[in-house]
């Protein structure tokens, strides 16, 4: 349990320190930076049988006609990995905000 809070807690500090980072160097809103990782964040954390693979299984098939793409129900994704995708459309959403305020 430890571990998957601590992974939570750096799933949300880091973009803002990267951001922070950047924004020394080139002067960039800190809060849209934020909001960029934190989208590219939740692509990679979605699960696999959502409705962003189907373009990646598109490609495969044109590669390897006999790719079978794995279905996932969203009855049978954890309570972590729901989680961690409400935190990071929680976060998108406020680091928008607070850009175009």
């Amino acid at each position: 349990m430890k571990k998957k809070l601590m992974n939570l807690v750096l799933l949300s500090i880091i973009p803002i320190f990267i951001a922070f980072l950047i924004n020394l160097i080139w002067d960039v809103p800190i809060s849209l930076l934020s909001g960029i990782f934190y989208i590219i964040l939740f692509l990679f954390n979605l699960p696999s049988g959502s409705f962003m693979s189907t373009n990646t299984d598109y490609n495969i098939k044109r590669v390897n006609p006999h790719y079978k793409a794995e279905k996932q129900a969203i009855g049978s994704l954890s309570s972590h990995s729901i989680i961690t995708l409400a935190i990071l459309t929680l976060l998108i959403i406020v680091s928008f905000l607070i850009y175009f305020q």
